[in-house]
């Protein structure tokens, strides 16, 4: 099985867990990309954000077994397909909520990457 193949089944596989924990009512999960035109020391850079959605991306909750020094209370893991690139450091919306990125699983076992399993944390 091919690496094309393992994305579109893993893309596939979150769209159905969206359809069956979700409804067509809820909010959707964005990346807010921000782009910073660069500025002088005495006019500063201006900054524009775009939103980016993560069609097929679902939350899951940790268990109170896997709090640490690193994982706290409240973090959550956003499990995405490759389409997007997400990075630690991030911004994430989701209704009124936005999380960053604080630490990243990247799905990749040859170069091909399969996932992205962010790790985030209310702002």
């Amino acid at each position: 099985m091919s690496s094309a193949q393992i994305q579109k089944r893993i893309q596939a596989g979150l769209k159905r867990a969206q359809k069956k924990t979700g409804s067509p009512t809820a909010d959707k999960v964005f990346l807010v990309s921000k782009t910073i035109v660069a500025g002088t020391p005495l006019v500063p850079g201006t900054s524009t954000s775009t939103n980016i959605e993560l069609t097929n991306a679902i939350f899951i909750s940790y268990e109170a077994k896997h709090f640490d020094i690193n994982i706290l209370a409240g973090d959550r893991k956003l499990i995405c397909d490759n389409v997007t690139i997400v990075k630690q450091g991030d911004e994430i919306t989701q209704g009124t909520s936005t999380y960053y990125v604080v630490s990243i699983a990247i799905i990749a076992p040859t170069s091909d990457v399969l996932a992205y399993m962010p790790q985030v944390r209310l702002k």
